[in-house]
């Protein structure tokens, strides 16, 4: 057989072609669904536009790069997805949109190439590649007629507590039936064409040719094959059209929304304008005090579940539920988005009218975990802190302890109220070099952090790390008694303002001293300081201390010969690991001290659980449930190792007040990488560095 003669007829029948009119009446039926398709959108288009304005368009290679990561690549979509303790991790939801999506890709491929030859355009649908095209389409439409039906049974799953379990069902169900037809069609016209070439590249529709008695009249095969020729396509154009009404409409807003997503960490919050008079409030008071990008991600939402599996405070049930916020937002938006605000006005109010509640908002940690998982590119995250900040700002309900050490951070530059004198005792006995503005340029400037100056624990931590830097001989300075809280408290907590002016005070005192980096141990000092402070014009190179650990190590600037002979596994700070990107380098550092055995929570990495005292959590108890960092707890005792080491101030305290609260840890071992290193230096480097000047 010649290759070139490989092809097919487009609009084939038994009779030798379709009834001209007939087919002709495709533009019609194409043109009117594009019509209420286009309406359809616009619909949706107006309720975003509601919202407040926000630059989403700007970088545009950036945007294209990860659109094709996570939209054609589906990254977040094809992995497993952690469910709820005791689940194992999950693959099915994976398997079942991938075999949708790109059975789905493939056959518009083939309608594609199809199009292109009856429009004239590029006839490309002969030879070898239309039997590459037909072989893509068949197993393409396998794939996809797989996926759905593992769709259909996922949506029955009772379990899951879908809310729109019956709309998946029906869009499911008409793919599923316009995948039958195109086999059916496939199928009649290889039973009947006696000149067709192309059965064994059209392995799906071959089979199916023996669905059709070969013994049919002419007329009648006529008759049929034209039914559901038409039939068919104005069930496809039916699907075009009705897509912005379905639940299919999340082919639209996904991909618009994962192309628009903010290319700045989750977070990161945008600096508030309080120098406007005529602003009433701050924060979001109802829907549209959200960005149109807010609520294009309030209209994406598919409802699968990501966000709430991985949700540390609704794993120990705190009444937060990611999912539930944004699907109320959604509600909000379709229903009030486009009502007047005269008369009361008080009904469009999220949380007086009870549409968000304050505890499930009080109960977030900013992990940052349901950001990750989301598939369709919802800041649940940056949700929850507008809808704080609400509250904090303008309602002024924050929790009582919350508000207290909002005040001693004001008053005493710390959390805890201790006085300012007693910042730099952690430092007693060791010779610590202090920057002040007549200091010459150093290095790095070491931000100790309120809990490294205070807190025992971390007290140990910042001296390891003073003698590891000295013994590597790298140029460094502290502020000592100087140096201030860098309000991530504040900021966490919902009071912008008074982080504004913590802000612009430490910028401006960072700003009279001479030094190239700054190097802190805290996650949460090294988010601030790196990025929210950018916005007041704090513009520094930042590292967390296990990245220069491990730079010192790479460079043979520090040495490690003493044998640690540990079983640890190691907690990743979400501060540090999901908002920065860095989960490397603390593994690096710790793989370095000879004898230490590393084991792997299965929560890790991207996929961490949380400690629990992110979001402010660190200063107050959120309303019911169980305690998070029991949960994680629970992590760490199932990997069997000994000693729980982690980078994270925040991390350390919780962890040490809570592990003899379970059976399970109430031996373990707690530490900072930094003690670990500083176990492996030799004992002489030890003691030459607490007394040895820089």
């Amino acid at each position: 057989m010649d290759a070139q003669q490989l092809t097919r007829q487009i609009y084939w029948s038994p009779s030798g072609g379709l009834n001209e009119l007939l087919h002709k009446t495709t533009y019609l039926w194409l043109a009117i669904a594009i019509c209420v398709f286009a309406y359809g959108v616009w619909k949706h288009v107006k309720l975003w536009r509601a919202g407040k304005q926000e630059i989403c368009f700007d970088r545009p290679l950036d945007r294209v790069i990860l659109f094709f990561r996570n939209v054609v690549a589906q990254a977040k979509v094809l992995r497993s997805r952690r469910q709820r303790d005791p689940k194992p991790r999950s693959i099915y939801a994976a398997w079942m949109h991938g075999l949708i999506f790109y059975g789905f890709l493939a056959l518009v491929f083939g309608t594609t190439i199809v199009a292109l030859k009856e429009y004239s355009v590029a006839d490309l649908y002969h030879g070898w590649f239309y039997a590459f095209v037909k072989v893509t389409c068949q197993v393409g439409g396998v794939a996809l007629a797989i996926g759905l039906v593992m769709g259909i049974a996922r949506r029955s799953d009772k379990s899951q507590n879908f809310t729109h379990s019956l709309g998946y069902i029906l869009l499911y169900s008409f793919l599923f039936l316009l995948v039958v037809q195109g086999f059916l069609l496939q199928g009649f016209r290889l039973a009947f064409d006696p000149t067709a070439l192309d059965a064994k590249w059209a392995f799906v529709g071959y089979l199916a040719s023996f669905l059709f008695p070969k013994n049919m009249s002419p007329e009648s095969a006529n008759a049929i094959y034209t039914s559901i020729w038409y039939f068919h396509m104005v069930t496809t154009m039916a699907f075009i059209a009705t897509i912005p009404y379905t639940r299919a409409l999340h082919i639209v807003t996904a991909t618009l929304n994962l192309y628009t997503q903010r290319l700045t960490p989750s977070v990161m919050l945008a600096k508030m304008d309080f120098e406007n008079a005529e602003v009433e409030y701050f924060g979001a008071r109802d829907i549209r005090d959200f960005s149109w990008k807010d609520l294009l991600s309030f209209d994406s939402c598919t409802e699968c579940r990501r966000c709430t599996d991985i949700c540390p405070a609704n794993a120990v049930l705190k009444p937060l539920d990611p999912r539930e916020v944004i699907l109320k937002l959604k509600n909000s938006m379709t229903v009030e988005a486009l009502f007047p605000k005269e008369g009361s006005e008080e009904k469009h109010f999220l949380y007086e009218s009870g549409v968000i509640t304050h505890d499930e908002i009080w109960a977030c940690t900013n992990c940052g975990g349901c950001v990750n998982e989301c598939p369709v590119g919802i800041d649940q995250l940056r949700t929850i802190m507008q809808l704080r900040r609400y509250q904090t700002l303008t309602l002024g309900e924050v929790p009582a302890s919350a508000g207290k050490a909002i005040e001693n951070i004001k008053q005493y530059s710390n959390p805890w109220g201790l006085p300012s004198a007693d910042r730099f005792k952690w430092a007693e006995g060791l010779d610590v070099p202090i920057i002040t503005g007549d200091t010459p340029e150093v290095e790095y400037l070491y931000y100790v952090g309120c809990a490294g100056s205070y807190d025992q624990g971390n007290q140990k931590v910042a001296r390891s790390i003073v003698n590891i830097l000295k013994y590597c001989g790298v140029d460094f300075a502290v502020m000592g008694k100087a140096e201030k809280c860098n309000g991530e408290p504040v900021k966490r907590l919902g009071d912008e303002y008074s982080f504004a002016e913590i802000a612009n005070s430490n910028v401006e005192q960072l700003n009279k001293l001479k030094f190239k980096k700054i190097v802190t141990h805290c996650p949460h000092c090294f988010n601030t300081l790196k990025n929210d402070y950018q916005e007041y014009g704090g513009k520094y190179q930042v590292f967390h201390h296990s990245q220069l650990l491990t730079e010192l190590f790479k460079s043979n600037k520090l040495t490690l010969p003493v044998e640690v002979n540990k079983s640890v596994t190691f907690h990743d700070p979400c501060f540090l690991g999901r908002h920065n990107g860095e989960f490397d380098a603390p593994r690096q550092i710790l793989e370095a001290v000879a004898g230490l055995r590393l084991s792997e929570m299965e929560a890790s990495r991207e996929t961490s659980s949380c400690c629990g005292m992110g979001g402010g959590n660190m200063w107050y108890e959120s309303e019911g449930g169980g305690k998070i960092v029991e949960q994680r707890l629970k992590h760490v005792a199932k990997t069997g190792a000994k000693t729980l080491v982690t980078g994270c101030s925040f991390c350390m305290i919780n962890f040490k007040s809570a592990f003899q609260n379970l059976e399970e840890t109430k031996d373990i071992e707690i530490m900072d990488l930094a003690e670990a290193v500083a176990m492996a230096m030799p004992q002489e480097a030890k003691n030459a560095a607490a007394s040895r000047p820089n």
